[in-house]
C-alpha cells in the first residue's frame, strides 16, 4: 500500500462516519482532505496531503496500515476525528483495505 492509498482509506472511514453523523467539523476536514477533488494525486487542500506524507512512511504493509492510520489521526489532536475512527477495528480495516487494493483505484500505479 502506498501513502495515497492509505490516505484514501482514511478518507473512506471518516466519510462513512460523516454519512451517519453529519458532524460539521468532520465535514470540514473531509472537504480539505478529499483525495478525489482533482485528477492528480493529492487532496482538495494540497497542504492536507503534504502534511500526511510527512507523517507516514512511503510504503505501508496492510498489516501495519491500521496502526499507522490511527497514529496519524491521533496526531491531529481532534476529538471528532479520533471518535469517528474508533468505529472501525483493525480486522474490518484489513478486510476493506484488501478489497480496495484488489480493485482498480486512483493511485494504484504510484
Amino acid at each position: 500500500m502506498n501513502r495515497f492509498e492509505l490516505f484514501c482509506m482514511i478518507f473512506y472511514v471518516l466519510d462513512a462516519e460523516w454519512d451517519e453523523t453529519k458532524d460539521e467539523e468532520l465535514g470540514n476536514f473531509l472537504s480539505e482532505m478529499n483525495p478525489f477533488a482533482f485528477a492528480d494525486i493529492g487532496s482538495a487542500e494540497p497542504s492536507a496531503y503534504e502534511r500526511f506524507c510527512q507523517a507516514v512512511p512511503e510504503t505501508i504493509k496492510i498489516e501495519e496500515s491500521y496502526g499507522i492510520a490511527r497514529n496519524y489521526i491521533d496526531s491531529l489532536g481532534r476529538d471528532e476525528l479520533e471518535n469517528a475512527f474508533l468505529n472501525v477495528d483493525s480486522k474490518e480495516w484489513a478486510e476493506c483495505a484488501r478489497e480496495y487494493l484488489s480493485n482498480p483505484h486512483k493511485g494504484d500505479i504510484l
